[in-house]
């Protein structure tokens, strides 16, 4: 009970900052309408006089929608570069702001910080998913497939992975006190590998085997699958297993990551450095 009652502490303290400043709002509308264009007006541009290239992209997607096709890739992206900076960098936000020091002391269970920290950016995450869709379907007149319940599972099985991810990355971030080149490294690799705007198959196959490490991959394959393609979840349910199975894993592997840093900070005492 103690630990739902601190969950709940650090939820309520980060919703109410983050109310308190809302110009949040107003780049979580743009965003998802601006970025897909870069990848949407660089396939019509390489697509020739009469976009006959965009007949072969067709044909190894497996879909007549490109467009579908790239904004599902960068509605995922967007997701979780989100996350890695709010979610992945709070900790060391808190060390920035002179607030972490004093309630690492407090008798808690330090990862329940973290996992209070995680409250906003599902908020995040989820208006920012709403809000991807509703402005897809009217600015790129995209036709999804599938129904409600069935977007909401995509967004569900891809929670372990970017959280997992997002976990390792908090306690990197504390350990070696730097947030900018960890991020545009792993969201540089999310980019390369995982397909955001062009299937897996037409890489290398090095690359391909890098890419199946990420679960990234085949979250956004299930979801290609479920909302573009009009596939059933039974056809998309071998990604989906990948998906969870490697985002657990990614899970794990963050909560021992956090683990070593809290047995490192006690040790060492080295909250307080910057």
């Amino acid at each position: 009970m103690n630990r739902f009652r601190t969950i709940a502490a650090v939820a309520r303290k980060d919703i109410a900052q983050y109310f308190r400043y809302p110009s949040w709002f107003v780049q979580l509308l743009i965003w998802p309408a601006i970025f897909p264009l870069i990848y949407i007006l660089s396939a019509l541009g390489m697509s020739g006089p009469s976009q006959e290239g965009l007949e072969a992209y067709k044909s190894i997607t497996g879909t007549d929608s490109f467009m579908g096709f790239i904004v599902i890739g960068t509605m995922t992206y967007m997701w979780a570069n989100v996350t890695m900076w709010s979610f992945g960098t709070y900790l060391r936000n808190e060390q920035n702001r002179g607030t972490l020091e004093s309630n690492w002391l407090c008798p808690i269970n330090k990862f329940d910080i973290l996992i209070g920290g995680s409250v906003i950016s599902i908020i995040n995450a989820i208006f920012l998913s709403v809000v991807s869709v509703i402005e897809y379907k009217i600015i790129y007149k995209i036709n999804f497939t599938g129904n409600v319940f069935m977007w909401s599972l995509m967004f569900i099985i891809l929670m372990p992975a970017v959280y997992g991810l997002s976990s390792i990355f908090a306690s990197l971030v504390l350990w070696v006190k730097e947030t900018n080149s960890l991020v545009q490294l792993v969201r540089g690799l999310i980019m390369i590998l995982c397909g955001i705007s062009f299937p897996i198959s037409v890489m290398p196959q090095w690359m391909q085997y890098l890419a199946k490490l990420l679960p990234f991959t085949f979250g956004i394959s299930a979801a290609r699958t479920v909302m573009v393609k009009g596939g059933t979840l039974g056809d998309a349910s071998a990604d989906i297993i990948l998906c969870v199975v490697e985002g657990m894993i990614y899970l794990l592997i963050g909560r021992m990551c956090f683990a070593a840093v809290e047995r490192k900070v006690k040790v060492t005492g080295s909250l307080d450095r910057f």
